[in-house]
């Protein structure tokens, strides 16, 4: 039983030993808990990574001692510091990334234990091809370390400098640009650079994209048409172009590219209505891409000049309706040869057309007089007109643009072979004079025309395409 005792107390004192030396060894080797530590900014850390749309770099954090808690850093972009470089040209051909360009966490963590962390910032590879040839540069303070550590006063800020074209290989740069004329002049002329429907003129522009294509993004347009008469005086527009109002044309100001696009389709179009104010004079605007949510516009390809010619006008060919008031009416008193020797008229008026039966200019005189209607007519459509005096008592000729269609100024009347046949452009404004002889017997003028081959039948030439000569 002695013995026994004797055996448990010497066990009890090993024991006791033992764990007094463990003790002491953890003692020994254990963090100082709740010391303080001061937090350094350091450099870049490991390699950059790329993709498509961002780099991504590790920043990384030095502490004074291992961490005894967790603890967080707020990061601030300290955008000042790197204007104040640029500005004394401590940094040279070098610019202040932009806010929006980079991609900074709130606060850098650090774990328990460490003596060093790091953290991550993205930058936008838009950016960098934007500033292509040029360093780009960061900086980025330490503040408000938590659980009590504190922030270094003379290593605070981490100042980081890229070359863009270490990060950025210019064939690989992501351009924007205008397909069609993009970088000069897009010359639409009849049959070329546009699509023709029933609503008017479709012109193709189309954008581009360099480089290998990411996430959907979208570009804003603006168009210029005071520039313009520059243009004309420059001799780079021709004589006599006018730009093209607002109001006139349909185009986009938001382009909504698609992801995983190389080329989204872009179109101006232009009414009908447009083209026929404009067919006697050219028509022109400048569109340039003006920015973009992601990428670069190139800095020529992105503007284009559109030149429209009038003879585009020629594949439409609806009827074109005119405000014309009528013909300039002369009336001959007592001679059949109108205007015999010289003499003036004895009656001028504005007939607003060429429709008569049984009239008589002069009240008091049924036969012997002679009338001319002068002005211009405006062609509705595009063919061949056939002009008609064949109801036309008595004498009759007619000229069109200078052309003799009918030339029969003779006693007889109604005669079927007065008519004749011209092609006329549609929109544009002939010269037309219509001659009459009344010798005796009754009164009767009536101008037709029909062009078969726009489907306007036999009818009397309307008011509305008659314009009286001054």
């Amino acid at each position: 039983m002695k013995l026994n005792s004797i055996y448990l107390s010497f066990l009890s004192l090993i024991l006791l030993q033992l764990f007094s030396c463990k003790r002491n060894a953890l003692e020994d080797f254990s963090i100082a808990k709740g010391t303080p530590v001061t937090v350094s900014a350091g450099g870049l850390r490991g390699n950059i990574q790329r993709d498509n749309e961002k780099i991504i770099l590790q920043v990384g954090v030095g502490l004074s001692a291992p961490a005894t808690k967790a603890f967080q850093i707020s990061l601030t972009l300290n955008t000042d510091t790197v204007n104040d470089l640029i500005k004394n040209k401590t940094l040279v051909n070098t610019v202040a990334l932009p806010a929006l360009s980079v991609k900074l966490p709130n606060v850098a963590e650090v774990t328990y234990g460490v003596d060093s962390a790091f953290f991550t910032v993205q930058i936008s590879v838009t950016t960098l091809e934007q500033y292509y040839g040029k360093k780009v540069a960061l900086a980025v303070s330490l503040d408000d370390p938590t659980k009590g550590n504190q922030a270094s006063k003379i290593k605070r800020t981490t100042l980081i400098v890229l070359d863009t074209k270490d990060l950025v290989k210019q064939e690989e740069i992501h351009y924007l640009s205008i397909k069609n004329g993009g970088g000069g002049l897009l010359k639409v002329t009849r049959g070329e650079n546009y699509k023709v429907t029933s609503a008017g003129v479709t012109i193709p522009l189309d954008v581009l994209l360099a480089g290998i294509p990411g996430s959907a993004f979208s570009i804003r347009t603006i168009v210029n048409t005071d520039t313009i008469s520059a243009l004309v005086a420059g001799k780079i527009l021709p004589e006599g172009t006018l730009p093209l109002a607002k109001e006139k044309y349909l185009l986009d100001s938001v382009i909504n590219f698609p992801g995983n696009k190389t080329q989204i389709g872009y179109e101006l179009n232009i009414p009908w209505s447009t083209m026929d104010q404009n067919l006697n004079n050219s028509i022109a605007l400048v569109i340039r891409l003006s920015s973009s949510t992601k990428h670069v516009l190139h800095p020529v390809n992105s503007i284009v000049v559109v030149l429209i010619d009038p003879s585009v006008s020629l594949d439409n060919n609806s009827f074109i309706t005119g405000n014309g008031t009528g013909l300039k009416a002369e009336y001959f008193k007592g001679t059949q040869t109108i205007n015999e020797g010289g003499r003036l008229p004895d009656l001028v008026r504005i007939d607003p057309q060429i429709n008569f039966v049984g009239w008589q200019p002069f009240p008091e005189q049924d036969d012997n007089w002679s009338s001319r209607w002068t002005g211009e007519f405006l062609a509705p459509v595009r063919g061949e007109y056939i002009f008609y005096q064949t109801k036309w008592d008595d004498g009759a000729r007619l000229f069109i643009n200078g052309v003799t269609l009918v030339n029969d100024f003779t006693a007889e009347w109604d005669k079927p072979s007065r008519f004749g046949k011209i092609f006329l452009e549609r929109g544009q404004r002939y010269s037309i004079e219509a001659n009459h002889r009344e010798n005796v017997g009754g009164q009767q003028a009536i101008l037709e025309y029909e062009v078969p081959g726009a489907g306007i039948g036999r009818q009397v030439v309307p008011k509305s395409q008659l314009f009286p000569a001054p």
